[in-house]
């Protein structure tokens, strides 16, 4: 079978002027990247319709879900988010309930927002000494399907932003259990559908649904991702439809040609994400010199499968320096740029496409930081090192709070307040406060103390917070 690269090449080279869209009509003028042009396309005869496929996007797509594991494989060229707006809305009635996780990405929210949804929610349990969210455990899932009998479907997220795992077998059961879909956000996990007899690849181990982002840990160009699909608990038609609604469209055929070609690579090449494996055991091995910063996970972590290979977490430790200021020196000193930096750790990712070499520069350069600092008391391996997400109530509906008069105040005046906005970290974009949640000291303190941090805090602007006008 051909890939949809080379039918669109096929289809450049065969002659045909275009009279239609796109505008630039196959010249590049300089500032295309070289190649783009020739294969950027619209529907045109034979090229197929990403929204109703009969041709070589459906085969293509009938090839990477027999990869994935997949009854279906759809590709995604608005993002993961796209397939997460799709998913939670076709798995859901309008006004339904849903059990998510708390440290689920802003899409989720706004799918709650707009199907109304009644989101009940579940708080993992911390990481040991990060207080970071750890992956969704089984029990939690349970205590939350009894406390919840309504729900309609259950969303959680594995790999988590910082690369924790969840038991997806197990909390597939017990989804299962109560005759309702299990949707995964996979999208950090893409690789893990590559690594022969994982038991962390959702798809293989009872989601029903998974949306996997393909740039975040494979190669491929971002804003590419797939949405992955199997069993008879989610209804197809519905999943296609809100699908055509949160994708463009006029999708790009680049994209789709990369996300095809991505996958076919992936499949032939089977030693990377061995290969990623064993330079990240590497890695964190080299590490243990360093006796100011800490990392995580540890070898024992992942040999245990709570943590995923590829996200290094360099620890504040007892170097006296904060997260934000170990970023600034890794890129201004050593030209190393991290994924994101917060007050107690920097998340430094690795993925299939990093070599030797890259990983023995990112070595290099964190051990000669750690030798050039002095130790500043006792070591925190221990301690709370990002003061961990405030827990919150909900004291209004979240589409209300969305939809309802607001106003614009002092963030230090806020507390007690409902909040009108969804406030959020950015990276990663999981909700410090949704919509129609009390705005509690705790909260306030937080978001201050981020800000402060020089953190990307997404929903504050110029000190001041949207909450719900009084009254």
């Amino acid at each position: 079978m051909t890939s949809l690269y080379e039918e669109l090449k096929k289809y450049s080279e065969s002659g045909i002027y275009p009279c239609h869209m796109p505008g630039h009509k196959r010249k590049d003028f300089g500032y295309f990247p070289a190649g783009f042009s020739s294969v950027d396309f619209t529907e045109a005869e034979g090229l197929d319709d990403l929204h109703d496929p009969s041709g070589i996007i459906l085969d293509a797509q009938k090839k990477a879900a027999s990869v994935l594991g997949a009854d279906e494989t759809f590709f995604l060229i608005n993002g993961s988010t796209a397939g997460i707006l799709a998913a939670v809305s076709a798995c859901t009635g309008k006004g339904g309930r849903i059990i998510l996780v708390r440290n689920c990405h802003r899409s989720a929210y706004n799918a709650i927002y707009l199907r109304d949804l009644v989101p009940s929610y579940i708080w993992p349990e911390t990481v040991e000494g990060l207080s970071i969210a750890d992956a969704a455990g089984t029990d939690e899932v349970r205590a939350a399907l009894d406390a919840a009998p309504d729900a309609q479907a259950v969303l959680i997220v594995s790999p988590t932003y910082e690369g924790r795992l969840a038991d997806i077998a197990g909390i597939a059961e017990a989804v299962h259990e109560r005759g309702i879909p299990l949707i995964v956000d996979e999208a950090h996990g893409a690789h893990l559908s590559f690594a022969e007899g994982s038991p962390f690849d959702a798809i293989r181990n009872g989601a029903d649904i998974a949306i996997q982002s393909v740039h975040k840990t494979l190669p491929a160009p971002t804003q590419t991702s797939v949405l992955s699909v199997k069993g008879d608990l989610v209804d197809r038609e519905k999943l296609r439809r809100f699908l055509s609604i949160y994708q463009s469209s006029s999708p790009s055929y680049p994209f789709m040609a990369m996300i095809d070609g991505c996958i076919g690579y992936m499949a032939e090449n089977a030693g990377l994400v061995p290969s990623l494996c064993d330079n990240f055991e590497k890695l964190l091995n080299r590490l243990e010199v360093c006796d100011k910063l800490i990392f995580r996970p540890s070898v024992t972590e992942l040999k245990e499968g709570r943590a995923d290979y590829g996200k290094l977490l360099i620890c504040s430790g007892s170097s006296g320096l904060n997260g934000v200021q170990i970023a600034g020196i890794l890129r201004k000193k050593y030209g190393i740029e991290t994924e994101m930096a917060c007050p107690g750790f920097v998340l430094a990712m690795f993925t299939v496409c990093d070599d030797t070499d890259g990983f023995d520069r990112v070595a290099e350069a964190i051990i000669d930081l750690d030798g050039s600092l002095e130790a500043h008391g006792a070591d925190t391996a221990d301690e709370d090192l990002t003061n961990g997400y405030p827990k919150v109530s909900g004291i209004m509906n979240l589409s209300d709070a969305i939809d309802s008069e607001k106003e614009d105040i002092p963030l230090e005046r806020s507390a007690g307040r409902i909040c009108g906005s969804l406030i959020s970290m950015y990276p990663p974009g999981t909700p410090i406060l949704v919509p129609g949640e009390e705005i509690s000291e705790d909260a306030r303190d937080f978001i201050l103390n981020c800000i402060s941090e020089g953190l990307n805090i997404k929903g504050i602007g110029d000190g001041r917070i949207s909450v719900v006008k009084n009254g």
